[in-house]
């Protein structure tokens, strides 16, 4: 049986579709962020040490408003890039771009939600332990993060 349309060309029909496959881990990316922001926000909300809410300590504060402004930042950078798949022109390069850089950050705003969980954040039983063994394979399929910066380079250097 014949798959995508043209015998002989299955390699070339498969990589051109790794831009949309790599917006669409971007996307899960973001989405992952996202998630860990809104159940860590809830989360220091209820949490007291020291007779308060951990949500009123400074350092909470700073490494929230890290989390938010980066997940914001992805978020709007990958919301370019599906227009750019609707409108048939995502360019290999972009989508290997958001692949990497919003995997790399899926890592470390979760990795700092769970920080803020606390011990808490260690145990199955709290999202944010899912969501951050769930992350990491993130930064490997669709291609490594690797040959994501090599699939930019060859882009930018010719």
């Amino acid at each position: 049986n014949l798959l995508g349309g043209t015998e002989g060309r299955g390699f070339a029909q498969l990589m051109s579709d790794l831009p949309y496959e790599r917006a669409i881990v971007a996307l899960c990316g973001v989405a992952a962020m996202e998630g860990a922001v809104a159940a860590t926000l809830a989360y220091v909300r209820e949490r007291k040490a020291f007779g308060k809410a951990i949500a009123e300590f400074q350092h909470t504060k700073f490494k929230l408003a890290e989390a938010v402004t980066v997940t914001r930042v992805a978020r709007t950078f990958v919301d370019r890039c599906v227009q750019d798949v609707v409108d048939g022109r995502l360019d290999t390069a972009t989508a290997s771009m958001a692949k990497y850089w919003v995997t790399d950050m899926q890592q470390q705003v979760i990795d700092d939600c769970v920080q803020l969980h606390g011990g808490y954040g260690y145990m199955n039983e709290y999202l944010v332990t899912r969501m951050l063994a769930d992350a990491r394979v993130q930064r490997i399929y669709g291609g490594t993060n690797e040959i994501m910066k090599e699939v930019i380079g060859r882009a930018l250097l010719g």
